[in-house]
């Protein structure tokens, strides 16, 4: 798959002077300048946030106060009803705990994933049999239309407090909390429904903040971090202050989880570790269990049970990562046999047996793998489907299942991602659907962009200047992990790690030596050969080895040049139009696509040596006039006539025992781009 990169360029003068002004180093300086940072005021109020703001600037703020604490001060059962999510369940562990603290009559619901997002009558109808009288929604409820009638038809009234937009009507209740009320005046939005509830907490306490945050800013800070909301303004402060609070947490839950993700307990805890260690075992109860474990564990003050289900949630997200694998195994073994479902503009796949609660993270990482927009779909009990989809840049996913309506039993989403579901019957049509939107729409498809900062001298890339840029963390959505280019190093070795899972890469420039790691690829499926001089993409993180400052580099991408970036883009997307039976742009095209029989040949004795991808093939027969085109129907006439193997998700020619002789015109691929070469 090829990105394209985004190659930052700061103004040196301008950074210079903000890293004498501010007391940081000149990378650090640098990356703020290329974000757009250049001013020292400008950098203290983007990385200084040391106050929050008033949480009665929520709208109707005061009402829901004055509603809870009329029901804690009469006795009244109240209810909080929560989500399935990490967002969800802190949200619900954060008020359940303050209400129970301050001698509230409470209990707590949080939904199954089979039962589905947000309040159901049925169940309802049951809190209303139980005694309850007030229900509190957290991070859902905005949309509850219906449900809010049938509360206050019950008897009961409702106090809304959620983070998703509104449609054109709010619910019926004694108070709508939501940031993205149209009427709200609240200066920041982009909340998630943790952060709802801990402003609501700040304010049942009289509106101060500190109380609120001592108790509750490692769940929120936690929740801010599962559900990808920007690290600024306030939602910084708030991860900043609760990853300190993580590291000394009196939580008896968190001791737990954290025992068992091997993190030290009083050790800062970043918001990657938070991301990548705590927050998947606390969602993999709601994906494969009931987040019910999950909140019980943050609930818990008793060790010998916050050990038990501390780890439960270990088992579960063991049992997810092995879900995981065995659905992307699935699709794989399905596009080794069908390698041309890579040429469609989106991915779109259906299995039975998946586990619906992790197809979403799949088709993220087979978004991130082809560089394509993923649309999954896992059979239900009832003989549906169930889907999630993944997309990025201008295809949204929302606008996709829209016009895809009619085949839909119902869906929703955002650009981004979106869940749907389909029943059987019109799976196919709405396969069909999808990909005439994406031709309809995107003529060109979008390409997949990563960000760098700047393009770095390898001399540069030390542990103390990769040290220095701690002073932006927390790293996250709205403020990345710096990312920069090496440029023109030379390969001097591939080193298989792991058993060969993952690679070792050594490089050199001049008398300069780093390695970089790449996870999950081995070596021979990187396409490098030692002695190729390229521009890798990385990112650094600074520790400790043996008591010395030591560096840790991972490539996230990397490229002979600019230039051959971008004739590799343009050149698969002509190859994929080519095999959707669509007209290419100029005549010359299919000329240039034609492999002559001496390029067969010169492919053909070159795998019989060693497998070669399709970058290889392209750079060692650069000279013969070899392109991208050309050597990928160099590789689907050989796998038609079983001459050659080719594997379309790592494009590796492998040569395989011949059964027969065969005839180059036997092949249809061939007979067909030589038909439309010579018809020029």
């Amino acid at each position: 798959m090829r990105k394209r990169w985004q190659i930052g360029a700061p103004d040196i003068r301008k950074a210079e002077l903000l890293a004498k002004q501010g007391g940081i180093t000149q990378l650090c300086a640098e990356i703020l300048v290329s974000r757009g940072i250049e001013t020292i005021e400008a950098a203290q109020q983007a990385l200084n946030v040391s106050e929050l703001t008033d949480p009665f600037l929520l709208r109707d703020m005061d009402k829901a106060v004055e509603r809870i604490l009329a029901a804690v001060d009469s006795g009244e059962r109240i209810c909080v009803y929560g989500d399935y999510d990490c967002d969800g369940v802190t949200s619900t562990v954060m008020l359940t705990d303050w209400l129970l603290c301050a001698g509230a009559d409470a209990q707590w619901y949080i939904p199954t994933r089979k039962e589905g997002y947000g309040m159901r009558t049925d169940r309802l109808r049951e809190l209303h049999e139980e005694g309850v009288s007030l229900i509190i929604t957290v991070d859902n409820g905005i949309s509850a239309i219906e449900e809010a009638r049938a509360i206050r038809e019950m008897g009961m009234e409702l106090v809304v407090t959620d983070h998703h937009r509104p449609g054109d009507e709010l619910p019926e209740a004694a108070a709508v909390v939501d940031p993205f009320r149209p009427d709200c005046p609240s200066p920041y939005k982009t909340i998630c429904g943790a952060v709802v509830v801990l402003k609501l907490i700040a304010a049942l306490d009289g509106g101060d903040w500190e109380p609120a945050m001592e108790q509750f800013g490692d769940l929120a800070a936690l929740a801010t971090i599962a559900d990808v909301m920007p690290l600024d303004g306030e939602n910084r402060f708030i991860v900043q202050r609760g990853l300190q609070l993580l590291a000394n947490t009196e939580r008896m839950g968190l001791i737990s989880l954290m025992a068992v993700c091997g993190i030290d307990e009083g050790k800062p805890v970043s918001a990657q570790t938070a991301a990548f260690q705590l927050i998947p075992r606390i969602n993999a109860a709601g994906r494969f269990a009931s987040a019910s474990v999950a909140a019980k564990l943050l609930l818990t003050d008793d060790p010998d049970e916050a050990q038990l289900l501390a780890g439960q949630l270990h088992a579960l997200n063991n049992e997810r990562r092995e879900t995981e694998q065995k659905i992307t195994a699935e699709i794989m073994a399905e596009i080794a046999k069908q390698p041309k479902l890579l040429n469609q503009r989106v991915l779109v796949f259906a299995g039975e047996g998946w586990h619906h609660g992790v197809i979403g993270i799949v088709a993220a990482r087979l978004m991130e793998r082809f560089g394509k927009p993923c649309f999954l779909m896992a059979k239900d009990e009832e003989g549906g489907y169930r889907g999630s989809a993944r997309s990025f840049g201008a295809f949204s996913v929302f606008e996709c299942l829209k016009a895809c309506e009619e085949h839909l039993v119902r869906y929703g989403g955002h650009p981004g991602a979106g869940g749907f579901t389909v029943a059987d019957a019109e799976r196919d049509a709405f396969f069909a659907a999808i990909e005439a939107y994406a031709a309809a729409q995107h003529p060109q498809m979008p390409v997949m962009t990563v960000q760098a900062e700047r393009a770095l001298e390898p001399q540069k890339l030390t542990p103390e200047n990769v040290a220095g840029l701690s002073v932006l963390e927390p790293f996250g959505a709205g403020n990345p992990k710096p990312r920069f280019v090496l440029p023109e190093m030379t390969v001097t070795e591939l080193v298989p790690l792991s058993g060969g899972a993952h690679t070792k890469i050594r490089l050199r420039s001049g008398n300069v030596q780093h390695e970089v790691l790449m996870f999950r690829v081995r070596p021979e499926e990187t396409g490098i050969l030692p002695g190729q001089k390229l521009d890798f993409l990385i990112e650094a993180e600074a520790g400790e080895y043996n008591g010395r400052p030591s560096l840790t580099l991972r490539a996230e991408d990397f490229r002979e040049s600019e230039r051959a970036q971008e004739q590799a883009i343009a050149a698969q997307a002509a190859y994929e139009a080519y095999c959707r039976g669509e007209q290419l742009p100029a005549p010359a095209y299919y000329q240039r696509m034609c492999p002559h029989r001496r390029d067969l040949v010169a492919v053909y004795q070159m795998v019989q040596q060693a497998p070669l991808t399709i970058t290889q093939i392209c750079g060692r027969l650069q000279n013969t006039g070899m392109n991208r085109c050309r050597a990928r129907m160099i590789a689907d006439i050989f796998s038609e006539l079983e001459l050659l193997e080719f594997d379309a998700v790592t494009e590796t020619l492998r040569a395989v025992p011949v059964r027969r002789k065969r005839e180059l015109n036997e092949s249809a691929a061939y007979r067909q781009i030589l038909a439309r070469a010579q018809s020029v």
